[in-house]
């Protein structure tokens, strides 16, 4: 089972080495204190892996005299299941009705993201709304699409199978096989009955040991980590600096943290050649690329983000743009689950506050919402007066935005903007 990823960054991986592709997940998927937690624990029980920090602030160039508080400083978060499904659903851009159907199944979405209830919830929607059954299947579709990977399903097996389909695993056979037997044979495995998936699939031993590894991390509570009692603090990945309209990525993690072999240990090990040390040392290897790979991912990341939403960084909220994770998949010749598990825990520091990478990259889109696209109308035509509503139309396409010119009218007249010819003559007697 082979991982579509790119060859340039060496993350390619094999089913055979499985532990070692979910490991490699579990790091890419950290927020950034999970992961120096992580790191620390490892360098500990690992006398080949050297792990020194840096300090636990970095100065910050957004600062602006000595009574400046930094975002950071007061940045946690404190999210519920309902919350996190509802921010995404706000960026959607659906019907009234949609929106109001996808609403209704997050509500009805228990503590552990599953809606176990969905027959009499249909029934509930499709007298409400007066929609068949294909349309409330559409928008439970659109539900399980949004992040944790698994809400929204309506049974254990259909949370384990959306989980599969979110890995980005390229070997059809392989996922044929582990849905076969997260739908049908859940109690074998919790049993250790093997001969019942052996005569099923037609596999070896050794295969089917890989696939129960593999559905063994797969997560059966996916609303599992929004329970937490007490804020959790936040610990930017990135951070933009602003220099006279000049953008600029700073790797934070990087500042805190780094992770080598350890010069010592290695010089004993030339003296010392036992098992055991070559052992480690083999492991210390794997847990150092693991870095590596994590802060080049995230620098690619945020360079694209840089050209992706700049006017966001300039501007503020109302200026996102349309951007997909799979976008940023294929510029850095990597699998989709790579980015979405990358950004969903990830936290970028701007002059307009920390906000979750996953925010400025989104799975899946259906649109913007009409009041970013008033505020996008209003910023170009207010800063590019003489362009006429049609060139604004294919300004804001450039940017990933494709409206028709008729639509840049009617925004423009809900804001109250004149004509381009008539900003244009203002303008000039302004500069007269």
């Amino acid at each position: 089972m082979n991982l579509h990823m790119s060859q340039s960054l060496q993350l390619r991986q094999t089913l055979r080495l499985s532990q070692m592709m979910i490991q490699r997940f579990n790091v890419l998927q950290q927020s950034a204190q999970e992961f120096e937690s992580m790191v620390d624990d490892v360098a500990k029980r690992n006398p080949f892996i050297f792990y020194e920090r840096h300090g636990s602030k970095t100065p910050s160039v957004l600062s602006s005299g000595d009574d400046y508080v930094s975002p950071v400083d007061f940045a946690t978060y404190e999210e519920s299941l309902l919350s996190v499904l509802t921010n995404q659903l706000d960026h959607q851009f659906l019907s009234e009705k949609e929106y109001e159907i996808v609403l209704t199944l997050i509500d009805h979405c228990d503590d552990k993201g599953f809606i176990e209830d969905y027959k009499d919830v249909r029934a509930t929607i499709m007298s409400t709304y007066h929609v068949d059954e294909r349309e409330v299947f559409r928008c439970l579709k659109i539900l399980q699409s949004f992040e944790p990977d698994g809400v929204g399903a309506r049974s254990l097996n259909e949370c384990l199978w959306l989980q599969i389909d979110h890995y980005g695993l390229d070997d059809p056979q392989a996922i044929a096989h582990l849905k076969e037997l997260v739908k049908h044979h859940l109690d074998d495995i919790s049993n250790a009955e093997h001969a019942p998936m052996l005569k099923k699939l037609s596999i070896s031993q050794s295969t089917l040991d890989e696939y129960i590894e593999f559905i063994s991390h797969l997560n059966p509570n996916p609303g599992s980590k929004y329970t937490q009692a007490a804020p959790v603090h936040i610990q930017p990945s990135l951070r933009i600096d602003i220099d006279d309209g000049v953008l600029t990525l700073v790797n934070l993690e990087e500042q805190r943290m780094s992770v080598t072999l350890n010069d010592a240990m290695l010089k004993q090990l030339e003296h010392d050649p036992s098992p055991e040390l070559q052992q480690q040392l083999q492991q210390a290897k794997v847990w150092v690329e693991h870095f590596n790979k994590r802060q080049q991912l995230l620098k690619h990341c945020g360079e694209f983000l840089i050209e992706k939403q700049r006017l966001y960084f300039l501007e503020g909220d109302p200026f996102i743009l349309p951007c997909l994770q799979k976008d940023l998949a294929v510029q850095l010749g990597v699998s989709e689950s790579t980015i979405s598990r990358l950004v969903r825990t990830k936290y970028i520091q701007s002059s307009h506050g920390v906000i979750l990478l996953q925010s400025l990259c989104k799975r899946g889109i259906y649109g913007k919402t009409k009041h970013q696209v008033r505020s996008l109308v209003s910023y170009y035509c207010n800063r590019y007066p003489q362009l006429s509503d049609q060139k604004i139309s294919e300004l804001l396409k450039s940017i990933g935005l494709p409206i028709a010119r008729r639509t840049v009218t009617k925004y423009r007249h809900e804001v109250n903007i004149s004509t381009s010819y008539t900003r244009a003559q203002s303008s000039k007697k302004n500069h007269g």
